[in-house]
């Protein structure tokens, strides 16, 4: 088998998207039933220095994705023609054509398709409405699409009346947690120590820090303790990717809201966002905080829920989808946006005494293990056979 894979993506690229990439396209490219990949990005993300040489991969530049005025892109057409794939992958929700070559979709965001982000400013609320429409259009003409999560799965099945036999259920990995690779943020602050509380990703609407920032309120104004919270990321784009070198250093007006938010009510010495972590950094504030929250409103598989199970950090999520279906029974579930019932949860766990805390770490690390990368390729690349096969 040929294997194109096509990033179709506006230039930048999520976090997400690149640990999905780096931890199966080796996989993919070394798979007894695939001869050669080609693997098409914008020029703007580095991709072909992620890895090690492979003789059978190739990478190529393509045009970054433009909803409105997306260009024909002869050189990608070109290449494609030299290459001639059996298959084409495109790990996005976004459309490609190339001859009759069947097209295999995975949709990765699912922020356009759903309306339980409050509070988005009018021009961000426009552009996924874009999306959603042209990810919609795009799926429905899609020979196969990689679901994420049972949600996504469903998503497809009921909402856009996608047959079930073209829909198949591939969970992303999780990284496997490695304890020597730790090492303390430079930014963190210094005296904070253990006591904090713990949350990760872009700081953008779809995160729902709100709920988190009105418990942690809650909680200090009652008990007046010496625990600190702890927000890791930086400014996101709307469409849930990383910023192109063009946008760097810039901050979102969601992202100034809260850190208005924080120092009008005289929280700057106890929240710290200490912006966007390295690996090894992620890993030793997950082993090191006293409770991970993830309170997003809407995520298609939830990674860094993933990555704090793997590292065995005791976990309270939102029960917006699909966080239930991921975390499992490896995290207290709470009702999206009522912060008084969040904020009991954390003030549960900070009681814990050290045997509580074991037991329900360990199950934290026994529910990561259940997703595999080595699983996903395997299934990834049976999903792209059956395409080529029409089966």
């Amino acid at each position: 088998m040929r294997l194109a894979i096509i990033n179709l993506t506006g230039g930048g690229m999520s976090g997400g998207y690149r640990k999905y990439l780096y931890n199966t396209l080796p996989g993919i490219a070394k798979h007894s039933a695939v001869k050669a990949v080609l693997c098409a990005t914008p020029d703007s993300i580095d991709i072909q220095n992620w890895f090690d040489p492979h003789i059978n991969v190739e990478f190529k530049s393509c045009k970054p994705f433009h909803i409105l005025k997306h260009n024909f892109d002869f050189q990608l057409q070109r290449e494609l023609n030299f290459f001639s794939p059996d298959v084409i992958f495109v790990p996005v929700e976004r459309s490609f054509r190339f001859r009759n070559v069947p097209i295999v979709n995975m949709l990765q965001n699912m922020e356009p398709f759903v309306r339980n982000v409050d509070a988005k400013p009018t021009n961000e609320v426009f552009k996924q409405w874009v999306q959603g429409f042209y990810g919609r259009k795009s799926l429905k003409k899609a020979n196969r699409i990689i679901a994420l999560s049972r949600f996504v799965s469903d998503f497809l099945k009921i909402e856009l009346k996608i047959p079930e036999d073209k829909i198949s259920l591939v969970y992303h990995g999780i990284d496997k947690q490695r304890n020597n690779e730790i090492e303390k943020p430079l930014n963190f602050p210094e005296n904070w120590k253990d006591q904090f509380i713990f949350t990760a990703g872009s700081i953008r609407h779809a995160r729902g820090l709100e709920d988190l920032l009105l418990a942690f309120k809650h909680i200090n104004f009652q008990d007046k303790n010496d625990i600190r919270l702890v927000i890791a990321g930086e400014s996101g784009r709307a469409d849930g990717t990383s910023k192109t070198p063009s946008d760097a250093g810039k901050m979102t007006g969601y992202h100034k809201k809260l850190l208005n938010w924080i120092e009008n009510r005289n929280l700057s010495s106890k929240i710290s966002l200490v912006g966007n972590l390295n690996k090894k950094e992620m890993a030793w504030c997950y082993q090191n905080c006293k409770v991970f929250v993830m309170t997003s409103r809407v995520e298609s598989f939830g990674m860094i829920g993933g990555e704090a199970m793997s590292h065995g950090s005791i976990c309270i999520a939102a029960d917006n989808p699909c966080l239930p279906e991921i975390f499992g029974d490896a995290a207290l579930i709470y009702p999206s946006k009522n912060y008084s019932i969040l904020a009991k949860n954390i003030q549960t766990v900070l009681s814990w005494d050290d045997i509580q805390r074991k037991r329900m770490s360990e199950k934290a690390k026994k529910r990561a293990k259940f997703f595999s990368w080595d699983i996903c390729v395997e299934k990834t690349v049976e999903i792209l056979s059956k395409a080529v096969n029409n089966i």
